[in-house]
């Protein structure tokens, strides 16, 4: 071998490259989550300070800037599942008090029993959610928000008409939407917006929750199955003896409002009345007999008043002159009177019903708005037994035609003509509303312009008093004021209701003057529909103290009534009656035979003086009852109403004759086309 090729190569030395120092991390690193903590925290300091506490939003700020810049993630799986659900819990716990915030409660009423089931409801909706995205947090966010929403409207919907949303209320949204422009949120408390912004930062919370560690979707969803199946058994079990309450704000305060929510639910399937059968109902006929041929019928007009009520039923109103000094001394040939209605503050279609059907809302479950849920096809009303007396039945009512859908109802009840808002003229209006004065010039005309010989039966419903009260604006003037030195506050919703009380007076008086003359004979009955919702604290203002009793609850809802004619009846004062009756008490005051189921109501009125949702006048203990509590006679008198109604309204194909059957044409839909 060559000396070259033993010869070794000098290795090169490879030159060694120095290390650059690591970049030290920022103290903060920014991310949009860190961003948008930034956002809300700056949000909720701002809200805060303008509207309750500057104090409390910088807590909440606070809040929000270490939810923007933590991120937990534990080593153990664990801990990790531990993380997440005591978040979820806090959460969906947050979720199941919020309503009682936002109508003015303290979650501590419901007690501790009605408090878990409030948050079971809460949780079952959570499972239902997570059975369909099979994620955890995800489906926490989602069913704390949507039941948040929920929340929200039922504040909202408290503060405008004193009354909770009930599932009902549902069905009603169109109606609901159409008066909703004329209310405005009158006041709201700190906490109601401490428990909005809690909810928000609390959900803000889950983007800094560790993941979670269950990969199996499967798994989840099995969970989520199993979880709502146990817990709805748990719910129904539990929940078997507590009562549905829809007075005022007392379903949240006393069952909390998921729990009152669901009541609503389950007792919405209307049951047979205790020993129900069509031959019952037959026999119960065979005492009633049927009426002739009848001559010389006088025109009915019936006016249903818009939140017409007498406050002084309540207490001693003190204002700076008379609300209605000709309705308070209208006494020739004039019955009046005071009447129970089974609502407060909203749902007009219920008065009306009660009153076209003879029926009371007390057998039919509450919060329901019968127009809406049981009225369909070929059922028996005050409109088809007018006209098979020979009478032309005709409604109007100066607003929107499908408000409680009675632009449908009102053929199914026998009406052959029907005018709304496009009607009328629309020159006279009081707030937003069309005034009390143009309907009746309306009804007027209608009564002396009506082709043909047939006597008119009108049924209208006036729209000039509708709430809400806080309305600033043209066509409105205030002439009434409370006495500044009788109540303890300053109430704004009840002046501006009592003066358009003090026009509907002016406008009753004009009514009665025109038909005074006119040539033939004519009877009007003109009722409320409901008191006015005027604000938290202004009933018990006026009454002295708070309601506690039902005797002293069913003031709010005790409205008057009169019955007037143009030729002489006898004058009587009604101590107390219900709207149910009045259909009765119209027909006896304008001479008429009454139909048998008439006959009925009037001897039922001598056992059971008045009825509604909110319970009967029992002769016997001399004071208002439950239906619960009813017995004897008096318990007897009431499940046969209930039979006759069940009859009528749900058992189409055995509807008794003798009471129901034979006033509605065989052919409607032809007669109706």
């Amino acid at each position: 071998m060559s000396k070259q090729k033993n010869e070794k190569k000098p290795v090169k030395k490879e030159k060694t490259k120095k290390a650059k120092p690591e970049a030290r991390p920022p103290l903060l690193r920014m991310s949009k989550r860190t961003f948008l903590g930034g956002l809300l925290a700056i949000a909720a300091f701002a809200v805060c300070m303008e509207f309750a506490n500057w104090m409390v939003g910088a807590v909440f700020a606070l809040g929000f800037l270490l939810a923007g810049g933590l991120k937990l993630d534990f080593p153990r799986r664990g801990l990790n599942y531990t993380a997440n659900l005591l978040w979820g819990l806090l959460a969906l716990a947050l979720t199941s008090i919020m309503p009682c915030a936002l109508v003015d409660t303290k979650p501590k009423s419901m007690g501790w029993d009605h408090a878990l089931l409030n948050l079971l409801c809460v949780t079952i909706v959570c499972g239902v959610v997570l059975l369909l995205t099979a994620k955890f947090k995800l489906s926490v966010v989602l069913s704390s928000v949507g039941l948040t929403v929920l929340a929200v409207i039922n504040g909202l919907v408290y503060q405008f008409r004193g009354n909770e949303l009930t599932p009902m209320d549902i069905m009603s949204a169109g109606t609901a939407m159409n008066v909703a422009g004329q209310y405005k949120l009158e006041t709201y408390e700190n906490t109601m917006l401490y428990a909005l912004v809690g909810m928000v930062l609390m959900l803000f919370l889950a983007l800094a929750m560790p993941s979670f560690p269950m990969q199996s979707r499967k798994l989840r969803r099995a969970i989520a199955l199993t979880w709502v199946m146990a817990m709805s058994v748990v719910l129904y079990v539990g929940s078997g003896d507590i009562a549905i309450r829809n007075w005022t704000n007392y379903g949240t305060k006393y069952n909390g409002y998921y729990l009152n929510f669901y009541l609503g639910v389950r007792d919405s399937v209307v049951k047979e009345p205790d020993r129900y059968s069509a031959g019952h109902v037959d026999r119960v006929a065979e005492g009633y007999p049927e009426t002739g041929e009848q001559k010389d019928l006088p025109n009915v007009i019936v006016i249903m008043n818009e939140s017409w009520a007498d406050l002084s039923v309540v207490g001693e109103l003190k204002t700076n002159q008379p609300v209605t000094p000709f309705l308070d001394n209208l006494h020739t040939n004039t019955i009046r009177g005071y009447a129970l209605a089974s609502i407060y503050g909203a749902n007009t279609a219920n008065s009306e019903f009660e009153f076209l059907f003879g029926h009371s809302m007390a057998f039919l479950p509450e919060g329901c708005v019968p127009y809406q849920q049981y009225v369909q096809e070929n059922v028996t009303a005050l409109p088809w037994v007018m006209r098979s007396l020979g009478y032309t039945s005709i409604a109007t009512h100066p607003y929107y035609a499908d408000g409680w859908s009675r632009n449908r109802i009102y053929d199914e009840l026998g009406f052959e003509e029907s005018t709304f808002i496009d009607d009328y003229p629309q020159q006279d209006f009081l707030r937003k509303y069309i005034t009390d004065q143009e309907m009746f010039e309306f009804v007027l005309d209608k009564l002396k312009n009506r082709e043909g010989d047939n006597p008119l039966f009108l049924f209208g419903i006036t729209m000039q008093n509708h709430g809400g009260y806080t309305y600033e604006g043209p066509n409105y003037s205030q002439t009434i004021w409370l006495d500044r030195d009788t109540y303890e506050e300053e109430y704004k919703k009840a002046p501006q209701y009592l003066t358009c009380l003090h026009e509907t007076d002016s406008a009753v008086q004009y009514l009665l003057k025109e038909l005074r003359y006119y040539e033939e004979d004519t009877i009007v009955l003109m009722f409320g529909d409901h008191h006015p919702s005027l604000g938290n604290g202004f009933y018990e203002d006026l009454y002295g103290k708070e309601f506690e009793t039902l005797d002293e609850e069913v003031l709010r809802y005790t409205i008057p009534f009169f019955i007037w004619a143009n030729f002489d009846i006898e004058e009587a004062e009604v101590e107390g009656t219900s709207i149910n009756y009045l259909s009765r008490h119209l027909l006896e005051a304008a001479g008429i035979d009454l139909p048998p189921y008439y006959q009925f109501l009037k001897e039922m009125e001598e056992y059971i003086p008045a009825v509604s949702a909110k319970g009967y006048y029992s002769k016997s203990q001399g004071g208002y009852l439950t239906l619960e509590e009813a017995s004897g006679t008096e318990a007897d008198w009431l499940n046969e109403y209930a039979i006759l109604q069940y009859n009528n309204l749900f058992d189409e194909d055995h509807r008794n004759e003798t009471f129901f059957g034979r006033y509605l044409p065989e052919e409607k839909d032809s007669i109706l086309e």
